[in-house]
């Protein structure tokens, strides 16, 4: 192997790392560390070595994206003769949708999509750090990373790693790195990300909000919503979109930051409630807006008493719905309808102990739909104010063995 000597880094330092990491950079320069891009040869036996510590993706994996992308395997050898050491690196520059998925939680490390790591020629979105086996050797080796980045992004860009366990997260977060999650909610727990530049703060959360649909506006929302998802991206026809059911349900209407973004439908029958038509808009997907949804509809239904809850999922959305405990149903049907297959799914939860039942206030009982903690237009009673409607009143009903019903 001919190795190229570490020249001074640029890009890797329009990083916000830690100002530890410039030092050692520095240090780096004046040491004897030499780096090439890899062949197989070369990082078979350092992959070997690793997956005695940690757990890495299959060869066959490996070799598929650095057919792709040859330079994504470096190897660092430190010092000389006898006690010369190798050290291996591997990053995977992502483009725009691999960014995307990284972000929404979708990237698997361990079986990257290819589609989603550039080319040798192409500038990466964000570079997710694959393998950084460096054992004893990371503040020497730390050169033949930022050499790396010298070519990759010469302006920075977002760099994202994941420690392998405890000592590795230390070493993360001295050298800056900071809580994905922080940035975009829907990353995988333990995700690390810094950024270009020095000033970083987390962007603008969405504002989520839920809500039963109590007037027409609200409906003609839950109508947009639903036409711009099951009609738009599945094609159905109107007639099985809009099915007759939607005024003897009660509807939810889901915004983000004060747009209707998804909604979500639920009926009611003999012992169990029927959870169906989840939509949320594609824009607003990569939110947890459908979560909020679900779990509204399910919280609405357990405060009327419900425990049982019963739904029809996509065969390719069955995992969303165990997120929240729904089962496939024993003995359950696979049936299907307007071009798509699914299946039932149940669940069993207990009734919120404040669940309204025949003991509840009846002024309770009265009140709008989801809002019986909350006093209603007839707890206020406005015209009980007024003795003109309260005349009229008592002039127009009978009475009652001589008594007038009015209070």
């Amino acid at each position: 192997m001919q190795y190229t000597k570490v020249e001074p880094q640029i890009g890797f330092k329009k990083i916000a790392f830690a100002d530890k990491v410039g030092r050692v950079l520095d240090r780096a320069r004046r040491t004897d560390v030499r780096f090439e891009v890899a062949s197989w040869r070369d990082v078979a036996p350092l992959l070997a070595e690793a997956r005695n510590n940690i757990t890495l993706a299959p060869d066959k994996i490996i070799k598929t994206i650095a057919s792709h992308n040859p330079d994504i395997l470096r190897v660092a050898k430190i010092g000389s003769g006898a006690d010369a050491r190798s050290t291996l690196f591997a990053y995977l520059p992502l483009n725009e949708d691999g960014m995307q998925a990284l972000s929404e939680g979708r990237f698997n490390g361990l079986s990257p999509d290819i589609a989603w790591i550039c080319r040798s020629e192409e500038r990466p979105s964000a570079v997710y750090l694959w393998l950084v086996y460096m054992p004893g050797a990371l503040a020497q080796s730390l050169g033949v990373i930022a050499h790396a980045f010298d070519a990759l992004a010469p302006s920075g860009c977002p760099v994202f790693s994941r420690a392998v366990n405890a000592h590795a997260e230390r070493l993360n977060r001295t050298m800056g790195f900071m809580d994905a999650t922080q940035f975009y909610p829907e990353s995988k727990p333990g995700l690390l990300v810094v950024f270009p530049g020095r000033e970083v703060a987390p962007p603008k959360r969405p504002q989520m909000s839920v809500r039963p649909a109590r007037d027409m506006s609200d409906m003609m929302q839950v109508f947009a919503v639903r036409s711009a998802t099951y009609i738009a991206e599945q094609y159905c026809l109107y007639e099985e979109e809009f099915d007759g059911n939607d005024f003897c349900a009660t509807q939810f209407i889901g915004f983000v930051d004060g747009d209707p973004a998804g909604c979500i439908r639920v009926r009611y029958f003999s012992g169990f409630a029927k959870i169906e038509r989840l939509a949320v808009r594609t824009e607003y997907r990569n939110s947890r807006l459908a979560f909020e949804l679900v779990r509204a509809a399910l919280s609405h239904c357990r405060k009327k008493g419900f425990s049982t809850f019963y739904g029809h999922s996509r065969l390719d959305l069955v995992r969303f719905w165990r997120l929240f405990g729904f089962r496939e149903r024993q003995d359950s049907r696979e049936f299907s309808f307007a071009n798509v297959r699914y299946i039932e799914l149940v669940l069993e939860e207990s009734p919120l102990p404040d669940a309204i039942s025949l003991e509840s206030d009846p002024m309770v009982l009265i009140r709008p739909e989801g809002l019986w903690d909350v006093p209603g237009p007839l707890d206020r009673s406005r015209s009980e104010a007024d003795p003109a409607r309260r005349a009229l009143m008592e002039q127009r009903t009978r009475t009652v063995r001589g008594q007038s019903i009015a209070r």
